[in-house]
């Protein structure tokens, strides 16, 4: 997906983008591996505006994606639906200090991305986005119990024997021991 900036209008542009997961290399990676499934396409609404030689995008993202619980591996549905906002420039700005002496600065560092060409690939950016939020440390319950390290049950619907039988190693030979009055 390129945005062509010499094709954008005075008055800006509006753009509707919806595309399955697989069309974008990153996200495709992540279903194939197994680390979520994306539910429906993700769906992007754009606002392009170009302010003296910068293309600002206002952007929402919205899908549905299913990851597996981090603590008992159960399938779990989230909803993505977030604004995001990025300022593009085919150069640097110059930045001077203070003391006027000129910075040398990263486009990073000013917030801003490059491009070149007069093409802007919102591949990359709408990839960026929806890694950024999709969950870290998806839980299917806030007191997800998880599964026993022992036999695997899910403790959240069965219990185990498994903490019963422990016994430290350390203090197995005091197991019987009693003391006498």
């Amino acid at each position: 997906m390129q945005l062509t900036v010499s094709e954008i209008k005075e008055c800006g542009a509006e753009l509707q983008i919806e595309e399955s997961a697989s069309h974008f290399p990153v996200l495709a990676d992540l279903e194939q591996s197994g680390e979520c499934t994306f539910r429906s396409p993700i769906i992007v609404t754009l606002r392009v505006h170009k302010i003296s030689g910068m293309v600002e995008l206002e952007g929402r993202i919205a899908t549905e994606v299913e990851i597996p619980c981090k603590r008992c591996l159960i399938p779990t549905q989230r909803t993505i639906n977030a604004s995001f906002n990025q300022t593009y420039v085919d150069e640097l700005p110059q930045v001077s200090g203070d003391d006027g002496e000129e910075l040398e600065l990263s486009a990073a560092e000013m917030g801003l991305e490059l491009f070149s060409d007069d093409c802007i690939d919102l591949t990359e950016e709408i990839q960026q986005q929806v890694l950024l939020l999709l969950p870290d440390h998806p839980l299917c319950v806030e007191q997800c119990k998880g599964l026993c390290f022992d036999c695997g049950v899910n403790l959240n619907s069965a219990q185990c024997n498994c903490a019963d039988a422990k016994v430290s190693i350390n203090f197995a030979v005091l197991k019987d021991f009693k003391v006498e009055k």
